[in-house]
């Protein structure tokens, strides 16, 4: 059975770490499941009340976690893209690389593809191993602008792809006249391919290309992929669970029921969860407020007893019927 994907997405401080953890462990009652928290902000061991690193730890039968090292991602996508520019241009090897990333690092737009490329490692690093991963997102505007990334990309990278060609094409004309001609920089011949199968910015721009179809076709994938909204009763938490419909809408990315998490806290803008389905016109489950921080594995069981959990579970897992015992699940209950 292929992996199947949930993303916990909402504004920061709603609880949508606690519902991955609900969701996750409610899942590996019939399912191996991971759950991995992205945002740079983790609190995801401080929920189910365990040290978790970046090698995924099983904390209880059948579930697995795990917090990515954002700013070790950061460095290993800075380090790998330093390392694909050498190799697609081999005389870059005399530009000071390591003062380009450090230039780099905090440019706009690094930490979205850090965290894109930290998802596609998860994705294929997991070898069969769960049936289920659900991603405790960074808040919303961050996981949108990710998710949005490989259909982007998809689109810049094809074009760019054209580009080359062009370059190619006419590089081969020049050298069907003039014969084969080299770079000559810093007194060393660098060769100048012509033929796409072997020009390495034109196999790195497929591969690419190919990764963002992966990821782009995974995201629309209904059977595999699902998005759980979570969010506050409150105005603006209203208001950015409404553009985040919107976006996921333009992505074709499959939405599930909107949690509306801490029902019955009272707040100075707060909206009725009648409101809140009127305004959305969406199928809504609801959490009550809870005086104390859901901690811990009985607390988070506590939470999936208020929900079922299987209506964010995308149609695979519903054709799979479970791997394992779903009595050995129970057991835990």
């Amino acid at each position: 059975m292929a992996t199947a994907v949930v993303y916990s997405i909402g504004k920061g401080g709603v609880g949508k770490t606690t519902c991955a953890a609900a969701l996750a462990l409610h899942a590996s009652r019939s399912f191996q499941t991971l759950v991995v928290s992205l945002d740079p902000a983790h609190n995801l061991g401080d929920v189910l009340a365990t040290r978790l690193k970046e090698k995924p730890r099983e904390v209880t039968a059948h579930l697995w976690a795990s917090e990515i090292n954002m700013e070790a991602a950061i460095n290993r996508y800075l380090k790998d893209s330093a390392e694909k520019l050498r190799q697609m241009y081999s005389y870059l090897k005399v530009i000071n690389m390591e003062g380009y990333l450090d230039a780099i690092k905090m440019s706009p737009g690094i930490e979205e593809y850090a965290t894109l490329q930290a998802i596609e490692e998860i994705l294929s690093g997991v070898d069969g191993r769960y049936d289920l991963i659900v991603m405790d997102t960074p808040p919303t505007g961050l996981t949108l602008r990710v998710l949005a990334l490989p259909q982007v990309s998809l689109m810049w990278g094809e074009r760019i792809g054209r580009l080359r060609k062009e370059i190619l094409s006419k590089r081969q004309m020049m050298t069907n006249i003039h014969g084969e001609r080299r770079l000559v920089l810093d007194g060393r011949e660098h060769e100048m391919p012509s033929d796409p199968k072997t020009d390495p910015v034109m196999n790195e721009l497929n591969h690419y290309v190919s990764r963002m179809k992966g990821l782009s076709s995974l995201q629309s994938d209904a059977s595999r992929s699902r998005v759980m909204p979570v969010m506050n009763a409150d105005r603006l938490s209203l208001f950015e669970t409404r553009r985040a419909l919107e976006s996921l809408e333009k992505l074709k990315m499959s939405v599930g029921p909107i949690i509306v998490n801490k029902v019955g806290m009272k707040t100075t803008d707060g909206r009725t969860v009648e409101e809140i389905a009127s305004e959305l016109r969406r199928e809504l489950k609801t959490l009550p407020f809870m005086d104390q921080e859901p901690v811990g594995l009985p607390a988070i069981e506590e939470v999936s007893r208020h929900i079922d959990f299987t209506c964010w579970y995308p149609q695979t897992l519903h054709a799979a019927g479970g791997t394992h015992s779903l009595a050995q699940g129970k057991e835990r209950n």
